[in-house]
């Protein structure tokens, strides 16, 4: 997971440092991502993912580090799985 985080990372983001050399609790924001590219990125994830965040979840907390995402697409996965069951 953490290595398509990257990737999308190093993708859709502006930031100072390439994503494979940032650690997991690593700022974002504060390497230069913007809102225009969290935006970017959010999209990407829920593509690559085959998810969608729920409204809760859009926050800058969310996209604020490789962890924080990583346990954003886990919260997302099992309301993923629901709505499949679902339809």
């Amino acid at each position: 997971m953490f290595a398509t985080i990257q990737t999308l990372i190093d993708q859709q983001a502006k930031i100072a440092i390439p994503a494979a050399h940032l650690t997991p609790r690593a700022n974002l924001y504060e390497l230069g991502l913007t809102s225009f590219d969290a935006i970017r990125l959010l999209v990407a994830i829920e593509r690559a993912f085959k998810i969608e965040f729920p409204r809760e979840t859009l926050k800058r907390e969310t996209l604020s580090s490789m962890m924080a995402i990583a346990k954003a697409i886990e919260s997302a996965r099992p309301a993923a799985e629901e709505l499949r069951i679902a339809a």
